[in-house]
């Protein structure tokens, strides 16, 4: 309550007006400035993040595929059913065994 009491005091005394009593913002300005001070740093900092991000940013190089094994090219045409379950274990067998 004395908080409030002493604001409608400062209120009074400088007649809404800033702290001089003139040429300064009324009061109620206060706190709208501050939230649209805090949007505005908060533009910026991204706006800048943006930029370092933009022109800074590391490439990465794109992936070279991987040559596919034998085994690998065998398993992916047992899984599409291209060849039987028989005919994978006997081209797995010929490849584990060195063609033999």
């Amino acid at each position: 309550m004395a908080g409030l009491l002493g604001l409608l005091s400062v209120l009074a005394r400088f007649g809404g007006q800033g702290e001089w009593g003139h040429g300064g913002p009324p009061l109620w300005m206060l706190p709208i400035m501050a939230f649209l001070g805090a949007i505005f740093v908060f533009l910026f900092v991204l706006v800048v993040f943006w930029l370092v991000r933009y022109f800074y940013r590391t490439e990465i190089a794109p992936r070279k595929p991987v040559p596919e094994t034998p085994l690998g090219v065998a398993q992916r045409r047992y899984a599409s059913g291209e060849i039987t379950g028989e005919e994978f274990e006997k081209i797995k067998q010929d490849l584990l065994t060195g063609g033999s």
